[in-house]
């Protein structure tokens, strides 16, 4: 993917930053290296070009939309350089007129510094504070040589060498406008969705789409199809035979897109899986299981001269898209999942997004996450996510589907929600394995030995892998995701 890493608060020199980048480095190449012996030291790591090399005391990782050029990233030394022309005109305010994907680090010749990230977290950012200096790394197996608490930077948010971590960006709550038509809300949520992807295309180069089969990565890269002047490349993968393998070749067909399917067995699945679980920092059973597929990916389009890619992550989050949702009995306890989704996406989805891509030093971008998209649909009922509520089976992320019929069909925008996992066809076949692996005496032995919850033989499984790699202390960093039975 890419990733920033920074120091603040002694004599620095490029050997400092050396061990966090070594221990990184798959990321990409080091670009933009700075080191003062005034007290810090920032790089940047990326695969893909990002345009001049600023000669200022900032470090962008990913890329920043400004208010007034909407529509337009910026990246690199660019973006460096513009961040900063802003920052000095409008100091912390600055915040308010920045979007986009992004951590950034910058020293001022006073000598303070800042250090930000995006209103999400699509880019990873983890610090830690160790005799009077601020480390700062893409990942946390970066930062545990250091022997010191590790914290998560939190999303939409600044530090201020002062006043500490300072939200600049909240989500908005779900809270609905009842002025707000159906016709007018799907034209606006497509007019938006049109531009997020548009704003993460648009001058790419060695540019993929992922394309599961499912709603949400269809849409991303039917509109990907549609903004780019050229025909768009879709990576798929699963196991022979899976849904998302033949739903993703009715879309590519319907949109003129190039194909490129992987399949791949049960043996390959295992085999990576030491890997998976290395570069995830996590052994919760949802995550590890649609990593598998998400690495296997991503490994593919790496091998196939992608440099950047674009994923339909985050839909399911903001309209409602998780099938047990459905069995929840009030709106209330449904709004309160929602806004635990986004609460949690950064250690939960948009990590497995960024680990699995950053193995192979992709980058990956993430175009439901426009925050003016959010703050649209969280102003929608919750029938238009979830409809017809009292049937058996109402239908999850219906204005989403309703709106993108024409450019899908209805077989594909109708298509059941399902997993990543469970459609790839990777799940039963890990659950297996480990329940074959592990007896019920070591599950209940090992899982009351454990000093987090280890909720079934799977996940005991992979937590056996994960103690190999990391310590118990970083497990509060873990993401769960609750559901997992």
């Amino acid at each position: 993917m890419s990733g920033l890493v920074a120091i603040f608060g002694k004599k620095s020199e490029e050997s400092d930053l050396e061990p966090l980048i070594e221990s990184v480095k798959f990321r990409g190449a080091t670009k933009g290296l700075q080191a003062d012996e005034e007290g810090y030291g920032m790089a940047t790591l990326s695969s893909s070009a990002s345009g001049k090399e600023s000669d200022i005391s900032a470090a962008l990782d990913g890329y920043m939309v400004f208010s007034e050029e909407e529509g337009t990233i910026m990246q690199g030394g660019e973006g460096e350089d513009r961040f900063c022309d802003l920052f000095d005109k409008e100091g912390l305010s600055c915040f308010e007129s920045i979007e986009g994907e992004f951590a950034i680090a910058y020293f001022d010749e006073d000598g303070s510094h800042l250090v930000a990230r995006d209103p999400f977290g699509v880019k990873p950012l983890y610090y830690a504070k160790k005799e009077g200096t601020l480390y700062i790394a893409p990942e946390i197996k970066a930062l545990i040589d250091l022997d010191v608490p590790i914290k998560e930077a939190p999303p939409g948010s600044y530090l201020d060498d002062k006043r500490g971590w300072v939200k600049y960006y909240k989500v908005p709550r779900v809270i609905e406008n009842k002025d707000l038509t159906l016709e007018e809300a799907e034209e606006k949520m497509r007019q938006l969705l049109y531009l997020a992807v548009e704003e993460r295309v648009k001058g790419a180069q060695n540019l993929g789409f992922y394309l599961s089969g499912g709603l949400d990565s269809s849409i991303i890269a039917a509109l990907g199809s549609e903004i780019s002047d050229q025909q768009i490349d879709t990576y798929t993968v699963g196991v022979k035979g899976s849904q998302d393998i033949e739903y993703a070749r009715i879309v590519a067909e319907r949109i003129g897109a190039n194909p490129h399917v992987y399949t791949y067995s049960l043996d390959e699945m295992l085999e990576v899986l030491p890997k998976v679980i290395f570069h995830l920092e996590s052994f919760d059973c949802a995550y590890v299981r649609s990593s598998i597929p998400n690495y296997l990916a991503a490994r593919y389009a790496a091998r196939d001269g992608r440099r950047i890619m674009v994923t339909g992550e985050g839909a399911d989050e903001i309209f409602a898209g998780y099938s047990y949702l459905k069995t929840l009995d009030s709106e209330q306890e449904i709004t309160e999942e929602i806004e635990g989704f986004l609460k949690n996406l950064s250690k939960t989805g948009l990590q497995r997004v960024d680990r699995m891509n950053a193995a192979h030093g992709l980058d990956c971008r993430v175009p439901f996450l426009k925050p003016a998209l959010l703050e649209l649909v969280q102003q929608f009922p919750l029938d238009w996510k979830l409809h017809d509520r009292e049937e058996d089976e109402p239908v999850d992320k219906w204005i989403l589907r309703r709106a993108f019929v024409p450019e899908l069909g209805s077989k594909v925008a109708w298509r059941e929600k399902q997993q990543f996992d469970q459609g790839s066809g990777s799940s039963d076949m890990l659950t297996a394995v480990a329940e074959e692996a592990i007896s019920d005496a070591e599950y209940a032995r090992e899982s009351a030995d454990a000093p987090v919850p280890v909720r079934n033989k799977e996940e005991l499984y992979y937590y056996r892998i994960f103690r190999r790699y990391f310590p118990e202390s970083i497990l509060p960093l873990v993401g769960r995701w609750t559901k997992t039975s």
